[in-house]
């Protein structure tokens, strides 16, 4: 995955149920992380107050090329490592919301350190961005198919990929804590259903 996930604007994505990889010609791979790769999420509160972001780190991909376009991909994200930055330099604030999504209340990474997105799909299309790119992605255990847009570039020893960032509805993927709507819980504890993601990514030769 190249540069993965990066525009102005969030726009929510359809979760479906998870597909087939399509059976693709390969004329290149690229199974080596370059620079630059990581997925940058925010959330928020209720109303879409009181943002929160960081990001999480590519930790292994593989990208198939055939006659210079975009055949397909699989990329593992690092979430047991992800990263709180909208606190700043607090850096006991930023690591206790860490802890917090790391727990059993949200991403339980003791059992599943890792995410994956696998591309089923590519179509090529005009406008700010040149592809179409669905894939499964999967959050502790549960996977789903979803769809973006995104700037591909190919080269013949890098691959890179900036998405647009787009929104998804977090209970999807069985992420319920403080969902919007939860009995009992006061307003103000309320979390957003939705998470907007941007992924970075660069694979090489």
């Amino acid at each position: 995955m190249a540069t993965m996930l990066t525009s102005c604007g969030s726009d929510a994505v359809e979760a479906t149920d998870a597909q087939e990889v399509q059976e693709t010609a390969i004329t290149a791979t690229y199974s080596t992380l370059g620079d630059h790769n990581h997925v940058d999420w925010k959330a928020w509160h209720l109303g879409k107050t009181g943002e929160r972001s960081g990001s999480v780190m590519l930790k292994e991909a593989e990208v198939s090329v055939n006659e210079g376009v975009l055949a397909g991909g699989k990329f593992v994200l690092d979430i047991a490592g992800l990263t709180v930055t909208n606190f700043g330099e607090d850096t006991a604030q930023n690591e206790k919301l860490r802890g917090h999504l790391t727990s059993g209340d949200f991403f339980l990474t003791d059992s599943f350190p890792t995410a994956t997105f696998e591309i089923t799909s590519v179509d090529t299309m005009s406008g700010d961005f040149n592809t179409k790119i669905s894939g499964n992605l999967t959050i502790k255990g549960i996977s789903k198919n979803i769809t973006f847009n995104s700037n591909v570039e190919i080269a013949e020893n890098a691959v890179t990929i900036s998405s647009e960032t787009f929104e998804v509805n977090r209970e999807d993927w069985g992420l319920t804590y403080n969902a919007e709507g939860t009995a009992g819980v006061p307003v103000d504890y309320l979390i957003s259903n939705e998470i907007a993601f941007t992924i970075h990514a660069n694979v090489t030769k």
